[in-house]
């Protein structure tokens, strides 16, 4: 595998080269490097997670929010056509 030269903002990629240990020294540094990149990871990954709940909820709430508007403009349009009604009603009765 090759080497990356990208720099996040935590880590330098290129500090943990991907290749399979040569000797006992290089298996230690892999498992050293996995147990600093696994923190990493795991914070990463609930980072994530909280952020997309986050998102998620929002979501919910806008979603409720228009549903709320769309009925009660329902509500309303029936009003108005119930009190259109009753004004033809009214016009129908009083002419001659």
């Amino acid at each position: 595998m090759t080497n990356s030269t990208t720099t996040t903002g935590l880590i330098n990629i290129q500090e943990y080269p991907m290749h399979e240990p040569q000797n006992a020294q290089e298996l230690v540094n892999l498992v050293n490097r996995y147990f600093i990149l696994k923190p990493l990871i795991n914070h990463l990954f609930f980072e994530v997670q909280n952020t997309i709940s986050q998102i998620q909820d929002k979501f919910g709430q806008m979603s409720d929010s228009i549903m709320t508007r769309i009925d009660d403009m329902g509500r309303r349009i029936d009003d108005l056509e119930r009190n259109i009604a009753h004004i033809i009603s009214q016009t129908n009765a009083e002419l001659p």
